[in-house]
């Protein structure tokens, strides 16, 4: 009888563990909507199950122009905006099947080194010499993210969404400065990103 029911759990216990197998997919994938603020943001993706993913996302700025739409409140004058991020976020996806679109919402949490070089001119009086600076800082965010995607059976995937976040660690010498991984500033520390990911199916 003992014998019998270890069989069973063992075979339920299989069943279950190739039915989370067969759900799971693994994709790379790129974010397109940074490259406007000159970033490069590439990563993992794993869909655990039909509704749960788990992503690791990294990337670098290469001297971003963009800047927060807020423009009083500043006495710097950046030349250079650049840095490293790592991305790592959690997402549910609203499906049963992994062969149909969803709409999702997910957190993601962005540590970045910020890489900030220009000028600091509390006068704004060209009569007066200004200080050089370059500072680099550690700084961390959270995001919630919104958006659809496509059915994770196919071999390209790809996510429209916004990320919508603010930074809890904020070392930015300059808050209109655009934080790797994060975006810029519009106000009140609240900071956006587009996200248009096209992601490739490896496994």
């Amino acid at each position: 009888m003992n014998r019998i029911l270890i069989i069973l759990i063992l075979l339920i216990g299989f069943g279950i563990y190739s039915k989370a197998q067969s759900e799971r997919t693994n994709y790379l994938g790129i974010n397109l909507i940074p490259i406007i603020g000159n970033t490069l943001e590439l990563g993992y993706e794993v869909n655990v199950k039909s509704n749960l993913s788990i992503d690791l996302y990294t990337g670098y700025v290469f001297n971003s122009k963009l800047s927060s739409l807020v423009k009083i409140g500043t006495q710097y004058e950046l030349d250079n905006k650049s840095g490293f991020f790592i991305k790592t976020g959690i997402r549910y996806n609203r499906r049963k099947d992994l062969n149909k679109f969803a709409p999702f919402i997910g957190l993601n949490i962005v540590n970045s080194i910020a890489i900030e070089k220009g000028v600091y001119d509390p006068d704004f009086d060209y009569d007066t010499p200004n200080e050089l600076f370059v500072r680099n800082s550690y700084n961390l965010g959270i995001n919630g993210i919104i958006g659809i995607t496509s059915p994770a059976t196919k071999r390209i995937n790809i996510d429209l969404g916004l990320q919508v976040g603010t930074i809890l660690i904020n070392n930015l010498i300059d808050f209109h400065s655009y934080m790797p991984g994060m975006g810029v500033d519009f106000g009140d520390a609240i900071r956006v990103q587009g996200m248009i990911k096209i992601k490739y199916l490896i496994k």
